[in-house]
């Protein structure tokens, strides 16, 4: 039988973690050290896996275990969810096309979006580059001209950014984010301030050789969005993207109650405040799953939530 289930977080260290807010405001609860980054859904088998309690399994399992909640054409479950909100500025990075990544570990590229919850005013991202050829993007990284390589955009709050595989990225200091992917895990580095990790003792590995290799050039400048929302049957939804093969990203805020359908399965984090969902109470830093064909839910409270779903390849 369908019904709704919280999953609980799985959680890393993050050399550039250490934030309070994801502890004192979110009410995560870890005794990994420094936080930084909370995975609020991911499903990879053998290694970082959300569990789901109520079903006394993990989320990947779940998804082998019960196909029925989620209608996917693909083998592992296609999205994940993480909220970050680093303490430093996380390395200048990139992640690759699947076709790299299955030759480079077997995985998957892993393109993404991230929405801006809050920010500093100062605020920033590192976001794509200057160079103009491939010759000259390497020519400016062994030579560590960042100011002319690198290029930063403002952090608007509630901002939505694509970032497709080959995009050069990177979350700045203060900068809260909602983070959609695909349900994958490989990260090429290009320079990381030459920083010494505590655990090994040892700077972290760089791969700027693969970089060079898969780096979009030139960048294709991607700015920053502020979409509208809309009102439906009492809340504020706001429609961010909806790719078949790829992922949907919807943002529902509830002022008091209201009610909303969506067919394929969805992971409901909250962000902000507190409610229930079909009477399932959530509040900040709570994520619950809805299977798929589940009808009309009702939500009540004072809420933001994001919601991130799926729907197979060739659906219109």
């Amino acid at each position: 039988m369908k019904k709704i289930v919280k999953i609980e977080p799985f959680y890393e260290p993050r050399m550039w973690g250490g934030s309070k807010r994801l502890i004192e405001e979110f009410h995560y609860v870890t005794d990994v050290k420094p936080v930084g980054e909370v995975f609020n859904v991911i499903a990879l088998e053998k290694g970082q896996d959300c569990q789901v309690p109520e079903m006394n399994t993990t989320l990947s399992q779940l998804y082998k275990n019960k196909p029925h909640w989620f209608n996917c054409d693909t083998e592992e479950l296609p999205v994940r969810v993480n909220i970050l909100d680093p303490s430093d500025r996380l390395s200048i990075q990139i992640h690759p096309t699947d076709e790299f990544a299955k030759t480079y570990n077997g995985g998957r590229g892993k393109p993404e979006a991230w929405v801006i919850l809050d920010a500093p005013e100062d605020g920033s991202i590192e976001f794509g580059h200057h160079a103009k050829t491939r010759e000259e993007f390497k020519e400016w990284t062994e030579n560590r001209e960042w100011d002319k390589l690198l290029r930063y955009l403002h952090t608007p709050i509630d901002g939505f950014i694509d970032i497709p595989t080959g995009t050069l990225h990177a979350i700045g200091k203060g900068v809260l984010t909602y983070n959609i992917s695909r349900n994958a895990d490989l990260t090429l580095r290009l320079y990381d301030y030459d920083r010494v990790d505590p655990s090994t003792g040892k700077v972290r590995p760089i791969q700027p050789e693969h970089v060079y290799d898969n780096v979009n050039v030139p960048d294709k400048l991607i700015e920053f969005q502020m979409y509208p929302f809309a009102t439906e049957r009492g809340l504020k939804v706001t429609r961010y993207w909806d790719e078949p093969g790829l992922y949907t990203l919807i943002r529902l805020q509830c002022e008091k109650e209201g009610t909303f359908l969506h067919d394929q399965f969805a992971f409901y984090t909250c962000v902000k405040g507190e409610g229930t969902i079909n009477d399932v109470p959530i509040r900040q830093g709570e994520t619950v799953l809805v299977p798929c064909n589940m009808g009309w839910m009702t939500f009540k409270g004072e809420m933001d939530l994001f919601l991130a779903s799926y729907r197979n390849e060739g659906v219109k």
